[in-house]
């Protein structure tokens, strides 16, 4: 925010301060054995440039304008301001010098001589103008490149925040479409009893889903939250469905985005297992290995065409994965879809262990 009016009050007097104990030092000393006092001297010396703390509010503001507008609207205030400080500068200082005469007894000036001497200062006080005006407008410069900046990183944050919120409302009814046709596909086929329980173990999902689902969790939620996922698949392949966990202790803490594993494990029933008429299995993995969370999900269903392109072929859960961890990790994460050596898809996340919030601030991610 700019410059309280107090504090470029404090700052004018913190410069005139300055510039009478240069300049009363330099007297001082090169007359050090006249035995003129030195608090007289400063007291002179201050009250002469006591105009120009006075003076210092108006003239940075005058500054910050000539950085807003073009000189030639500003000129006007700007010459009449600097004649106006500066005349009365030449008086002050001149009563000043009449009043305390910090060179007595060895010499004396009338006020008709000390405003000749101080007219004679004036390109003294140009440079001063000149300097003040020069801050006012840095200042105001600094203000406005710091506020744009908040500004574009509040609108960045926002903009994230919104795309990842659109992101998981494509992912739900996503989710939620294909699992309703599969509870239509064993209505089909008279399976009430197993229609029945996928249907419940949707309910119990979506309430899960709605109670405080967050852009943000740990890998340890989002395995608790795609086993209810699975556990409403295997009423679906019944006996023929072989689960297998490997996730390492350590892993289950790490700060993940929410909704990670689900499109990929949604991916193996749609596009592995599904389309295995025999008995078929399905392995989710986690562990750290320098410094990165590997995750895993691997089918042995069908496998990848031989043609396979993430970026042309992946569905919708795939390709908003992919964008969110490039949203979130700036390239430090990324997603793979390779052919497992023995039958089927592996789909590989990489990504850095975090166990707290993400590195991205609190406000793009929540």
């Amino acid at each position: 925010m700019p410059l309280s009016t107090r504090m470029m009050w404090l700052i004018g007097a913190g410069g005139a301060s300055l510039i009478a104990l240069t300049i009363t030092a330099q007297i001082y000393l090169s007359m050090l054995d006249h035995g003129h006092s030195f608090a007289r001297m400063f007291a002179w010396q201050w009250c002469s440039w006591s105009v120009w703390a006075l003076a210092t509010p108006t003239v940075l503001r005058l500054g910050a304008r000539l950085s807003e507008r073009s000189t030639q609207s500003v000129s006007g205030p700007v010459a009449g301001t600097g004649l106006l400080v500066i005349a009365a500068h030449i008086v002050i200082a001149s009563l000043s010098t009449v009043g305390f005469q910090p060179y007595a007894p060895m010499e004396t000036f009338g006020l008709r001589r000390s405003l000749i001497i101080h007219t004679l200062s004036v390109p003294a006080d140009l440079a001063v103008y000149g300097v003040l005006l020069l801050i006012g407008s840095s200042l105001a410069v600094y203000h406005r490149a710091r506020n744009l900046a908040i500004r574009e990183s509040r609108l960045e944050a926002d903009l994230a925040r919104a795309q990842l919120d659109a992101l998981r409302l494509e992912i739900e009814p996503h989710f939620l479409f294909n699992t309703l046709n599969s509870i239509a596909s064993l209505i089909r086929t008279r399976a009430s009893d197993r229609a029945l329980s996928m249907l419940l173990g949707l309910s119990e999902l979506l309430r899960a889903t709605v109670d405080g689902r967050q852009h943000t969790s740990t890998l340890g939620e989002e395995t608790a939250f795609v086993k209810r996922y699975i556990d409403l698949q295997r009423v679906r392949f019944s006996d023929r469905l072989d689960v297998r966990y490997a996730i390492s202790p350590e892993s289950e803490s790490c700060a993940v985005p929410a909704f990670l594993l689900q499109p990929l494990v949604e991916n193996a029933f749609r596009h592995g297992v599904a389309k295995r008429s025999g008995p078929c299995s399905l392995e989710l993995s986690a562990s750290i290995d320098e410094g990165e969370l590997h995750v895993r999900v691997r089918d042995d269903g069908a496998g990848l065409p031989e043609d396979f392109n993430v970026d042309d072929h992946a569905g919708t859960g795939l390709r908003n994965t992919r964008l969110r961890l490039q949203r979130l990790y700036d390239g430090a994460a990324r997603l793979d879809l390779e052919r497992a050596d023995d039958g089927g898809t592996v789909a590989h996340i990489r990504l850095p262990a975090h166990t707290g919030a993400l590195h991205r601030s609190p406000s793009t991610l929540q």
